[in-house]
């Protein structure tokens, strides 16, 4: 009897499984099928023009004849192209976005031999993208999105920025931008009828963070993941995880879209890749979502959508996961420990379709080809008006003075009366600050100068691809370089040379830290390489040094780690660390031998040996104003410039726990740290120029 009723329990259950199991398969439609892969490798977007296919990933860009789109044949490819992340192809120009790598033009006319046109510096980390008319929109993450002039694909030249937040995908159309962004969850509208002078006309939530987003008639739909507004802090907070989904809203009036439904996507929560799109063709929405696959909704009642079909990626070595680095790199695959999460689906990065078939990027994978009969077409094109870009007006210079040179000025380095600064693709210039503005030389670059330090009668740039470059100055002010720092496939970003001058520190890459001695500036040696969990976006390496030994670098995810420079016979990391996370945008300088970093909009100023977090100090802020940025200590003045804002500050900090406001303002670019003397201070800003401020205090 106990048998019996055992085997019933057993049976009822395994029915109980297949109805569960039925039912998730029948929930968000049928089951797709996978046909084919390119053999290419991790693949990150797609895009189809006609009878060609354009595939990116791994630093390459394939082109692809897919007159049969279930057999793709290769045509061409070109590599060297950074850390692809999403491609638009129009009038047989390709524009590749390379996060931190920044923008690639390449001609596509001949299909068989792809042709680099040039590399543009994108004001931040290039991500989405978007054709209108002549003019490409980028999403660069924290900085909002970035609006630039391709008449001449040649020569892109910047038109200006919206400061939307953390933009990740972007679409326009008929003088509107509308922009997912990521942890504010929102779609953000922006008018671009002047698109030398765009504004900001409305802020709309999303169930979840925000992404893909495109337009069709008069609906816009967006592409949402992670997790949903409910509470989200712990795994057990109902809105954890939650937010993926599709949301679909009324465009009527463009300036104000209106919530009208959405779809759910499975409860997914995982770190490493998160990245949503969505591409709306005929009656069907498809979306990518990461780990969760692709989904086809029918969206042909905007009121009503429903699941047709649905696609997961193949397993990414079945039992193993990948390990993402701190710099975003991919760890060669280890066993991983029991209990770990196993079977994860590679992931998808983005798709494009073409004739009843649906191309996959799988970021881990490959690029997939997923038979999609009825569903699957290449996106007819809508009427479009697209914003024409009017002439440059003069700008009157209020309080400031002005050097604005091609490339964005990213940094500046005194030379008494005179700065050299590093200006990007422009490459350094050398310019005589007080009494006036003068030019006084130029030097090109082999990649772009993005940050510049100068210590004595030495000047050491970082170059990107190019390295570290070491320059001696002539007593004339003149340039002469004497040595360089190259390190293989990696771009050098950074670089803070502490006195009393015999080691440099420089950021390597998105996430990873290098100490070189320059004892000898014809030869610099690599000494020390580190690197944490967490991202270098920029300047965090601490300005200076503790007891002229000690230097630090925070990691944006993990703490601010101290590197001894000259207690033994070469650097070491200490093993000291204030763990705590630091917004980006905050900086760290020497203050009184103590260290300050801006946090919470404030700072706290602290000893090396503190034990305590940086969350139980004092912290001290100026009423009803916030402080962020990257800083500067002149004379008990603290020098405040956050680049993906454009807030620029000076405070007394005689008395430090007492700061006073004495000027506040904001740029047109993105400030970077600023240098102060007993004349003024120097404000490096981006494509807006190098601004120059008299003291009058």
């Amino acid at each position: 009897m106990h048998f019996r009723i055992l085997t019933v329990l057993l049976l009822i259950l395994a029915m109980d499984a297949m109805a569960e199991n039925n039912a998730s398969s029948t929930t968000y439609g049928k089951e797709l099928q996978i046909v084919g892969k390119l053999d290419i490798g991790p693949c990150m977007d797609a895009a189809v023009c006609g009878n060609r296919a354009y595939f990116i990933g791994q630093e390459k860009l394939y082109l692809a004849d897919i007159s049969e789109p279930a057999h793709p044949r290769i045509t061409g490819t070109l590599a060297g192209l950074g850390n692809t992340r999403q491609i638009v192809v129009a009038r047989d120009v390709a524009y590749v976005s390379s996060r931190a790598d920044g923008l690639f033009v390449i001609s596509v006319k001949d299909s068989t031999a792809p042709k680099l046109l040039c590399h543009y510096d994108s004001i931040e980390w290039a991500t989405g993208l978007a054709i209108s008319g002549d003019i490409l929109f980028i999403a660069c993450r924290n900085f909002g999105v970035e609006l630039v002039d391709i008449s001449n694909p040649q020569k892109p030249r910047h038109l200006s920025t919206v400061r939307t937040g953390e933009a990740q995908s972007v679409v326009a159309r008929n003088e509107w931008l509308y922009s997912g962004v990521w942890g504010t969850s929102e779609i953000v509208v922006t008018d671009i009828h002047n698109p030398r002078r765009p504004h900001i006309t409305s802020r709309v939530p999303l169930d979840g963070y925000g992404d893909g987003v495109d337009v069709r008639g008069n609906f816009l739909y967006a592409a949402t993941g992670h997790h949903s507004r409910a509470p989200h802090k712990t795994d057990n907070d109902p809105g954890f995880g939650c937010g993926h989904g599709l949301e679909i809203f009324d465009i009527s009036d463009p300036a104000k879209p209106v919530f009208v439904s959405r779809v759910k996507f499975p409860k997914l929560y995982q770190l490493g890749n998160d990245m949503w799109g969505v591409t709306i063709s005929g009656k069907y929405a498809f979306v990518a979502d990461t780990y969760n696959g692709i989904f086809v909704v029918d969206v042909s009642d905007p009121r009503k959508p429903f699941f047709v079909a649905h696609r997961q990626l193949p397993l990414f070595n079945s039992g193993k996961l990948p390990r993402i680095r701190p710099n975003g790199e991919i760890e060669p695959l280890k066993q991983q420990p029991s209990g770990s999460s196993q079977n994860l689906p590679g992931f998808v990065g983005g798709l494009a379709l073409a004739q009843n078939y649906i191309y996959a990027a799988g970021g881990w994978t490959d690029l997939h080809i997923i038979a999609a009969p009825d569903l699957a077409c290449p996106p007819t094109v809508e009427i479009n008006t697209p914003p024409l870009i009017p002439p440059l007006q003069a700008e009157k210079e209020q309080g400031y003075r002005r050097y604005r040179p091609d490339g964005q000025v990213y940094a500046v380095g005194s030379l008494g009366d005179s700065g050299v600064a590093a200006c990007g693709i422009s490459g350094i210039h050398v310019i005589q600050i007080w009494p006036k503005i003068k030019p006084l030389a130029t030097y090109s670059t082999d990649d772009f100068a993005t940050d510049i330090c100068v210590l004595n009668n030495m000047v050491f740039v970082a170059e990107g691809t190019a390295g570290l470059s070491i320059w001696e100055t002539s007593p004339a002010g003149e340039l002469k370089i004497t040595g360089r720092y190259h390190v293989k496939g990696q771009r050098v970003r950074h670089v803070v040379v502490p006195p009393p001058g015999k080691y440099a520190l420089v950021q390597v890459g998105e996430g990873t830290l290098h100490i070189v001695d320059i004892s000898n500036p014809t030869l610099p040696k690599f000494v020390l390489k580190d690197s944490h969990l967490g991202l270098l976006y920029g300047n965090q390496i601490m300005n200076g040094s503790i007891d002229n030994r000690y230097a630090a670098v925070f990691w944006h995810a993990s703490g601010l780690y101290w590197y001894d420079l000259y207690g033994g016979s070469t650097p070491v990391y200490t093993g000291q660390i204030h763990e705590n996370r630091f917004n980006p945008q905050n900086g760290v300088t020497v203050f009184k031998n103590q260290v300050l970093t801006t946090r919470r909009s404030g700072y706290v100023v602290f000893d090396r040996q503190e034990k305590r977090s940086l969350d139980e100090l004092p912290l001290y802020r100026i009423k009803n104003h916030p402080l962020a940025g990257k800083t500067t200590i002149f004379q008990n003045r603290l020098y405040t410039a956050n680049r993906d804002g454009g807030n620029v500050n000076v405070v007394d900090i005689s008395n430090p726990s007492s700061p006073q406001l004495l000027e506040s303002f904001v740029t047109e670019g993105n400030p970077g740290r600023i240098i102060a003397n007993q004349k003024g201070f120097i404000v490096p800003d981006g494509y807006n120029g190098l601004l120059v401020y008299d003291r009058t205090r």
